[in-house]
């Protein structure tokens, strides 16, 4: 069959590169999967969401919502796409997220975001590689952390880029794409694409990983080992004083970076082995997302802090954290009666997050609540 005949067939990668053309300038809301714009899932959204639907974007929504438009967020085209069996009455807008409910999780396509997508990918033995190495197959996934795209061709990428943007048409090289993959759920065809190798730990160390290609264990060296320490860092992990700057980042795995890896699974609720496999680099690049979601205001989705709202404390020497949990690094302490911007829930760890000396911090739950202006 040609590449116009596959065109014609769902679930082939013609097919949803065709789809994804067709479905230019739809509006990206977060959390979405081609869902029909009504007023029901705006409101659920909101709840779930809030920094990501403030009331500075509620009348674009409401825009989209009178024009019966279609939406989803980047990870989200694909998932829905998929759970519609190729894209079928997305277009039209004829049904809602409820209608398509009990699909999640069909062809092949699991409810995951968009780190997670890439993990379940290579764990399924699909085709991936360094963005370097893409081959000129449509279809393709191409994915930076926490965001990713689809390849069409011809050097361009069809994105949903984030509130300001919607569904877009962008440059490859322009984009901060570090990887391709194959999507589980398409079938390629004869694409004559081999999956990368995964090297131990124990290959030549003079080689250059990309963090996340090999294992990492303890005595492990490599750029990629440097890179998870800073990730780490960032996260709010000690690492110990080894390095050039005094902070623990020397590209070497030691003790002091198992003993981070460790402190990280156990915050995560995964295995804790000490070692840096697939599992916990999902985990990571999950956690970096969410970091980064509440501490930039970046072009794929600028991240508003919902108005009128401020995290008032209720108790003294309240200590605040990095993340949603005790693990993570103190960064002050607040006291009772001190108000701050408010910034998002974590629902499931029963944290809240608020703009604290010019930075996001998380505070337990217990010791803080939001209160209306």
């Amino acid at each position: 069959m040609d590449m116009e005949a596959r065109k014609l067939v769902p679930l082939t990668n013609e097919h949803f590169a065709a789809f994804l053309e067709n479905m230019l300038g739809a509006p990206y809301w977060y959390g979405t999967c081609m869902y029909k714009c009504t007023e029901a899932l705006r409101a659920r959204k909101a709840r779930q969401y809030p920094s990501h639907y403030s009331e500075k974007r509620t009348a674009q929504y409401k825009r989209d919502i009178e024009e019966k438009k279609v939406c989803a967020d980047c990870i989200g085209a694909a998932k829905g796409y998929a759970w519609t069996d190729g894209g079928q009455g997305v277009i039209e807008a004829i049904g809602t997220d409820a209608a398509i409910a009990n699909r999640y999780g069909s062809n092949k396509c699991p409810d995951k975001g968009a780190n997670g997508m890439f993990a379940y990918a290579k764990s399924k033995g699909m085709a991936w590689g360094t963005i370097d190495t893409i081959p000129e197959i449509v279809g393709l996934a191409v994915t930076t952390a926490g965001h990713v795209g689809y390849y069409i061709g011809g050097g361009y990428v069809i994105e949903f880029k984030g509130f300001a943007y919607g569904s877009v048409k962008t440059e490859l090289k322009k984009g901060k794409w570090t990887h391709w993959y194959m999507l589980p759920f398409l079938d390629y065809g004869t694409a004559d694409v081999t999956p990368s190798e995964q090297p131990d730990a124990g290959e030549n160390q003079d080689a250059t990983y990309t963090l996340g290609s090999r294992l990492l264990k303890k005595g492990s060296q490599g750029e990629d080992v440097r890179e998870l320490q800073r990730i780490l860092l960032e996260l709010g992990y000690a690492l110990g004083s080894y390095g050039e700057g005094g902070d623990g980042v020397d590209g070497k795995f030691g003790a002091a970076t198992e003993k981070a890896v460790r402190a990280f699974q156990r915050n995560q609720q995964i295995a804790v082995d000490g070692k840096y496999g697939s599992v916990t680099h999902a985990a990571l690049m999950g956690a970096l997302a969410d970091q980064d979601a509440m501490n930039t205001d970046d072009a794929q989705d600028e991240n508003e802090t919902p108005e009128g709202k401020t995290l008032r404390i209720t108790a003294d020497g309240v200590n605040v954290r990095t993340g949603p949990d005790k693990a993570f690094k103190i960064i002050t302490r607040v006291n009772r009666g001190e108000r701050f911007e408010y910034v998002a829930t974590a629902e499931k760890q029963g944290w809240y997050a608020a703009l604290i000396g010019g930075k996001v911090g998380w505070v337990c739950g217990e010791y803080a609540e939001v209160e209306e202006a």
